[in-house]
């Protein structure tokens, strides 16, 4: 749509007094200047809605998937009996409300387009103002989507690179290294150093250790999902 196109297209509208009744009384409750201006907003609103109606309900039903698979994947962590269960469920908990708040981040942005569009088309002066005002906040979502796109994208990027690292851990070898030196505080760098290095030592041995147990469990995963019935 674009506010310079002329409108010369006519038809005739057939409505029933009901009908005809709630678009007057909808024009006169924002003072619409007439039925085919009333008529003509609440078709820009209609159209708005339509275009947003399919990515609103995909995001619902992401959102329900994801629910799902949250719950589902807690039940089989904790029937596990391995050691380190709590950190397992902790971290499927985290990644799994991650990916809920981003589903619910993108079902924001699409339902602010839609009632953005309602108040737009309800609320300016005329109907060419309307459209320019959802051209806008068309922009503005646009640019809003992206970025939470790149935050997104970046928070995954950053949870695997310092997924299994145990920071705590560090702090740990430093105040043992600390302890058991004879160095005075003052002079103790070097036995901090040595004290870090062993801990990323340590700290490299565990994540390449986990990282193949969890290969080899989402292997077996996939062999058992591949079996037939």
């Amino acid at each position: 749509m674009s506010i310079e196109e002329p409108k010369t297209i006519k038809f005739q509208l057939m409505l029933s007094e009901a009908e005809a009744k709630a678009i007057d009384d909808w024009g006169f409750s924002y003072k619409i200047r007439s039925r085919a201006e009333a008529i003509r907003r609440l078709c820009t609103a209609a159209l708005e809605l339509d275009a947003h109606a399919n990515a609103i309900d995909e995001a619902l039903g992401s959102l329900d998937a994801q629910s799902f698979t949250f719950l589902e994947r807690v039940r089989e962590l904790s029937k596990r009996t391995d050691p380190r269960r709590n950190d397992s469920i902790a971290f499927t908990a985290i990644r799994s409300s991650e990916n809920l708040f981003s589903v619910v981040n993108d079902l924001t942005i699409d339902l602010d387009a839609v009632l953005g569009a309602a108040v737009a088309i309800r609320t300016a002066a005329t109907f060419d103002q309307a459209v320019e005002t959802l051209r806008e906040k068309r922009r503005q979502l646009q640019e809003s989507s992206k970025m939470l796109a790149e935050k997104r994208a970046k928070a995954r990027a950053e949870r695997e690179r310092l997924r299994y690292i145990d920071f705590q851990n560090a702090s740990k070898w430093i105040e043992d290294a600390v302890k058991l030196s004879e160095s005075d505080i003052s002079n103790a760098d070097e036995v901090v150093i040595d004290a870090v290095k062993a801990w990323l030592a340590e700290a490299k041995d565990i994540k390449a250790k986990r990282e193949r147990e969890d290969l080899a469990r989402e292997q077996e995963r996939q062999r058992q999902r591949d079996q037939p019935e």
